[in-house]
């Protein structure tokens, strides 16, 4: 049976993490942001964006949207700029969807030292 090294609790205070040969990991933040996209127009994809202070275009970034209005669609996110998170929301009905502000909770994880 392999042997399993784990952090279950508590922090660890780190420069960089690297696991096996994969890229170097320099910190992992969670958060959440409040967005009010704007009004999607039938058939049509829309990105809405936010700040995150550090974040950059090599970075990783994993979105988990709360429950939107029926038939509104969250598509996915990326660091698109310095400092800048867009999230993708799909509207694939036949009329306008204006979804209300809404929060978002995020997992950013800094790939580049």
């Amino acid at each position: 049976m392999p042997q399993v090294n784990r952090l279950t609790r508590g922090e660890a205070a780190v420069g960089a993490l690297q696991i096996g040969t994969n890229d170097m990991v320099y910190g992992i933040e969670f958060g959440t942001v409040a967005i009010d996209p704007a009004s999607l127009a039938a058939t049509t994809k829309s990105a809405t964006t936010f700040t995150l202070t550090g974040a950059k275009t090599t970075d990783i970034i994993i979105v988990n949207p709360p429950a939107l209005n029926d038939d509104l669609l969250f598509v996915g996110a990326a660091v698109t700029a310095a400092n800048t998170v867009s999230i993708y929301l799909y509207n694939p009905t036949a009329s306008a969807i204006d979804q209300a502000e809404a929060t978002f909770s995020y997992c950013w994880i800094d790939t580049t030292s």
